[in-house]
């Protein structure tokens, strides 16, 4: 079941060909764990309400899938100065409203022309800088709405519209509500991620310019699939791996030692673990793998499942204009 404040914005997205293909390995690997985890452990009036368009209801923020500093990120639009430009009174007061209410709602639906607008308007709003005049009004329940303009209430978060048709100025007002709250949630969690200190706050705390390294690296390949060893592992050197995994994500251990990239197989030595960009597999020495060459392993196992997801969400919520593309 979601928290009422995991409510996100969604829209859909123009994702590669490329990208579908690895991401499904990436995910399917996630699942597969998830599900191997799982072996290891054995009332309210209802009331009619109109979803706004293009919103759905995210199971989790959770770091994996939003982790990410954003102070560190080089600003690439108007519409991401706003967001970074939004004061932290208001980043906490729109955080507790997202909790508010089952999901974003409005009084009465859209009419088709409105709709229409409203998807345009958000290009608008998000590439060009079209941003509204004013604010949604803020009210603390529906007694309050006197019928003029658009205006939420806090005790349900339903968005009231007024009876004749919406102005640009008015779809603007939503659209930018919508937009900041959806921010806030990701800035609250960010700041609680990052002071975990944790395994996935090291995660959170990459920058762009490591986001875009590993996935270039694993998008490198053109195989449909990717990922696999040079060797088989050992049964030894398998239990150890999944001994670590659960070490390294309870207790925070890895390797000081990055793990090392590189482009053509016949680049590597023999010597150490590293993964090939030309076949998207990792290289093994013949002996036995070091705790120290798991984890590196392990740690970008983990890193390639967030990079993917990172990115998918950081163009999802405008902070980045599209995949990185080798130079």
């Amino acid at each position: 079941m979601s928290n009422r404040n995991e409510d996100i914005l969604y829209r859909d997205l123009e994702i590669p060909e490329i990208v579908w293909e690895k991401a499904e390995v990436v995910f399917s690997q996630i699942h597969m764990e998830e599900e191997k985890g799982k072996n290891h452990v054995k009332k309210r009036k209802m009331r009619k309400i109109y979803l706004l368009p293009k919103v759905a209801v995210a199971a989790m923020i959770c770091c994996l899938i939003f982790g990410t500093t954003v102070a560190a990120m080089e600003i690439l639009s108007l519409y991401r100065q706003r967001m970074e430009d939004m004061e932290k009174q208001e980043i906490e007061d729109l955080y507790q409203l997202a909790n508010a209410g089952e999901a974003n709602s409005l009084n009465r639906p859209f009419t088709a022309e409105e709709g229409v607008r409203y998807q345009a308007l958000i290009e608008e709003y998000e590439k060009n800088g079209r941003f509204p005049e004013g604010t949604l009004a803020i009210i603390a329940n529906a007694g309050d709405y006197d019928g003029q303009g658009v205006a939420v209430d806090t005790s349900t978060r339903t968005i009231y519209l007024p009876e004749e048709s919406l102005s640009d100025e008015e779809l603007l007002e939503i659209i930018d509500f919508n937009h900041k709250m959806t921010y806030s949630i990701y800035e609250e969690n960010q700041e609680r991620i990052l002071a975990q200190g944790n395994w996935e706050s090291r995660m959170a705390a990459m920058t762009d310019a490591e986001v875009d390294r590993i996935y270039l690296a694993y998008c490198a390949s053109k195989l449909d699939v990717g990922g696999g060893y040079s060797r088989e592992l050992s049964q030894m050197e398998s239990q150890r791996y999944e001994e670590l995994n659960e070490r390294y994500e309870n207790e925070g251990i890895y390797s000081e030692m990055e793990l090392t990239i590189i482009k053509k197989w016949d680049e590597y030595t023999g010597s150490g673990v590293a993964f090939c960009e030309e076949n998207s597999q990792y290289c093994l020495p013949d002996g036995e793998l070091s705790d120290s060459e798991l984890l590196q392993i392990i740690d970008f196992d983990h890193k390639i499942n967030y990079c993917f997801s990172r990115l998918i969400y950081e163009i999802q919520m405008g902070l980045r204009e599209g995949y990185p593309e080798a130079e």
